[in-house]
């Protein structure tokens, strides 16, 4: 396990770099942006950020085929880099829209790259392991980003300038390291219909985790920045992925003992609960007492999209595990554009504590869509073990429940890359 570890440890320290950059915009774009502009236009930004993620996963596997790994990250750092120090320059609504799409698409192509590597690097046996030190790492991250730019005003340059600095940090361990390239990823259609009519709940769960995180995540700093003041925007951000990294593993190692359906509408049901309960004494609150529901959530809307993975991955037909993950994927990432597109308004018409109920609403449907699902058809009779899962890339399927390749060929391109 640890010759495996680090085998790949660049590759876990670079997407962790990145993901302090992520923390920290994650607070900072609604802050800054809404100086100037209303939540729906925030809410556009955002979505433009997810449409431009499902384009880089659509375009990855043409990429690697192309340059290879190495270069597709590192020319989408420098993307990257550049299109988080234009936000600086302009305050203009299609500017920043546009900015941010191309960042998406940047972001996409740089965990497609690292993520196939990893799967690519190690064998079954070890999936689950490696798969906990990248969530713990990366997680750790975004809830880390946000305290880098804390004291910062919204106007000021300096957290760009350190976004961008922490983005081209991130190319250094991939561009030493003695990993061998994996061949690229074969393209496989999406196959959304027949992907519902195998298990229509891991097709619902993923949709609903876009649509309930996607909104929340980019206006919540709004809310804290509100009744709290500027800086509880990054004790908010920073809450929701604590609890997501704290409640994740436990509740899957549930998920594999029981109907994977029951422990996502629990989640669903916590997410729930706490958005409506903020929704509900938006304002009212204590500081803490804020912090902690939003912490709650977070322990439950960030953690069940991991879980519908794995459910599909229960019921997917050999060979179609990609295909699946790459459905699935894209579902999420579907949700992750509308969500932001109505929160925004909402935000707008209702104060923020509108986004808490959409939230609290599209939750809820997700619950009783689990339950609903479980009474109409029986779960699987048998699981594969559970690995925590991230919505970055199709290769994060791959990496906790492997490819379509046999487990004795991935254990011996493992050892054929960490020669000792």
């Amino acid at each position: 396990m640890t010759s495996l570890l680090r085998n790949v440890a660049a590759l876990i320290a670079a997407v962790t770099i990145l993901q302090l950059a992520g923390g920290l915009l994650g607070v900072r774009i609604p802050l800054a942006f809404t100086v100037e502009h209303s939540r729906t236009a925030l809410g556009l930004v955002a979505a433009s950020y997810s449409a431009g993620f499902m384009m880089g996963a659509m375009i990855a596997t043409v990429l690697f085929a192309r340059v290879g790994h190495i270069r597709v990250y590192a020319a989408c750092a420098a993307i990257f880099s550049v299109t988080t120090l234009a936000l600086h320059f302009s305050a203009d609504i299609w500017w920043w829209g546009v900015a941010r799409m191309i960042a998406g698409m940047a972001v996409a192509l740089m965990f497609a790259a690292v993520e196939s590597w990893i799967s690519f690097s190690i064998g079954r046996h070890a999936r689950g392991e490696v798969m906990s030190v990248y969530m713990v790492l990366t997680k750790g991250a975004l809830a880390i980003g946000p305290f880098l730019a804390f004291g910062y005003a919204p106007a000021q340059a300096e957290p760009w300038m350190i976004a961008a600095a922490l983005t081209a940090l991130s190319m250094v361990p991939i561009c030493f390291t003695a990993a061998e390239q994996p061949d690229p990823p074969k393209a496989q259609p999406l196959a959304l219909v027949e992907q519902f009519a195998i298990a229509p709940a891991a097709v619902i769960g993923c949709f609903g985790a876009g649509l309930v995180n996607g909104g929340v995540l980019a206006l919540a700093p709004l809310y804290a920045a509100q009744h709290y003041g500027p800086n509880a925007a990054a004790e908010f951000y920073s809450a929701a992925f604590t609890g997501s990294l704290l409640l994740q593993w436990p509740a899957g190692r549930l998920s594999d003992r029981i109907d994977r359906r029951l422990v996502i509408a629990a989640l669903a049901a916590i997410a729930a609960a706490s958005s409506f309960a903020l929704a509900t004494w938006s304002g009212q609150l204590l500081s803490w007492s804020a912090v902690l529901l939003f912490f709650i959530w977070g322990a439950g809307a960030l953690s069940f999209y991991g879980i519908a993975v794995a459910h599909m991955a229960d019921r997917a037909e050999p060979g179609k595990l990609a295909q699946s993950a790459a459905g699935l994927l894209f579902v999420w990432a579907a949700g992750s554009v509308i969500g932001p597109l109505v929160m925004g308004p909402l935000v707008d018409w209702f104060d923020v504590a509108g986004m808490f109920w959409f939230s609290g609403g599209a939750a809820l449907f997700v619950a009783i869509a689990m339950f609903w699902r479980r009474s109409t058809r029986r779960g699987p009779v048998t699981k594969e073990e559970y690995a925590p899962q991230l919505g970055t890339s199709v290769a994060a399927g791959e990496i906790a429940y492997g490819e379509d390749k046999p487990d004795d060929d991935r254990d011996a391109i493992a050892v054929a890359n960490n020669p000792r």
